[in-house]
């Protein structure tokens, strides 16, 4: 039996039923306490693990388990946030409601027109901070970052977090980086610093603490980010639910290192370094790594992969796999991932 295949099948068809039981107010279940509950993920994970590599029989129970655990526990964070918020809305709103009345408490008791009049004014100013609050709430955010680029820069590192955003990495630019963030909820902050020996800049893009949610389901944040193609790049992104779009073709890239989990990523890589070492980690993801056919590829990977797709690659004594020619290729591309349930590709163009 196919497991990869039984995991998507029914982890697709569970969160189906989910959402469209949640949509139409079919469940009515305490999602804080279903949030809790998510180590139980990890106990579900390590079982399946430990099961297909003993190649038991039971590792298609315990793969049919955590397919339909999977998005019980997704559903469940993504409506205990978004209660969360609601609760926070409606708690301002009584605030509000409770000001009014003391307000109305007060002209009651007095009968002097003038204080009435106070009272009215005092009325519309506080219906108007209302209505620029919840103004403030519902907008979109946008910020620029950017940061000039020094002549004597020949290496920079990039340091890109975040989580329920959709990222991008796009064409050069003459800055040594600029950043446009889009955010329905929250902010991103920006910090470089210099190495006094090497003069080598860190940059950290990172939202601030706590900001960055979903909106109505829909994922409406974004983080558009452009680099110099001078330095070797060195690049490190962390990344939880969202989608990376991330074309590195056009700069020398000597270390990618990128940690997703719920997420959708695509990762094209240039020939302008020597040699690209590539470390992925992903939980339930989709990865698309495209590499030049000029540049020698290899993959390594511990554990087994979910669903296995790496073009013209071939399995070779050690268990790792590598493109034809890979040994007398004078640029290379090293791959290594450790990844959960998740679809993997190496697109050869």
């Amino acid at each position: 039996m196919n497991k990869r295949g039984l995991f998507w099948g029914v982890f697709l068809v569970t969160l189906g039923v989910l959402w469209f039981a949640q949509n139409m107010g079919w469940l009515h279940l305490d999602w804080e306490v279903v949030a809790n509950l998510w180590p139980v993920l990890l106990i579900l994970g390590g079982v399946v693990l430990i099961l297909e590599r003993r190649s038991s029989q039971w590792a298609v129970v315990a793969t049919l388990l955590f397919a339909l655990t999977i998005p019980v526990f997704m559903v469940g964070i993504f409506h205990n946030r978004h209660d969360r918020f609601d609760r926070f809305e409606w708690n301002d709103n009584n605030d509000n409601e409770a000001d009014n009345n003391d307000n109305a408490d007060d002209k009651d008791d007095s009968g002097d027109s003038d204080d009435s009049d106070d009272s009215d004014d005092s009325d519309n100013d506080d219906s108007g901070d209302k209505g620029d609050r919840s103004n403030t709430t519902m907008e979109t955010r946008s910020d620029s970052f950017v940061e000039s680029m020094a002549p004597d820069i020949r290496q920079a590192k990039l340091k890109l977090e975040g989580g329920a955003a959709r990222f991008t990495i796009g064409e050069p630019v003459s800055d040594l980086i600029n950043a446009q963030t889009k955010m329905s909820f929250g902010s991103y902050s920006m910090a470089v610093e210099r190495d006094d020996a090497t003069h080598t800049p860190t940059i950290e893009l990172k939202p601030n603490e706590g900001n960055i949610k979903l909106k109505d389901g829909k994922m409406d944040n974004r983080v558009d980010v452009k680099l110099n193609a001078t330095p070797i790049w060195d690049v490190e992104v962390d990344m939880g639910a969202g989608a990376g779009d991330f074309d590195l073709s056009q700069y020398a890239v000597s270390r990618l290192d990128l940690d997703a989990g719920v997420a959708d990523v695509d990762v094209k890589l240039g020939d302008r370094a020597d040699q690209t070492d590539v470390r992925l980690s992903s939980g339930v993801a989709s990865i698309t790594i495209r590499v030049p056919k000029g540049v020698g590829c290899k993959v390594q990977h511990d554990g087994a992969f979910n669903l296995n797709d790496l073009d013209d690659l071939q399995k070779v004594d050690d268990g790792s796999y590598v493109s034809p020619g890979y040994n007398a290729a004078k640029k290379k591309i090293i791959i290594r991932y450790d990844g959960g349930l998740s679809k993997f590709k190496v697109a050869r163009y």
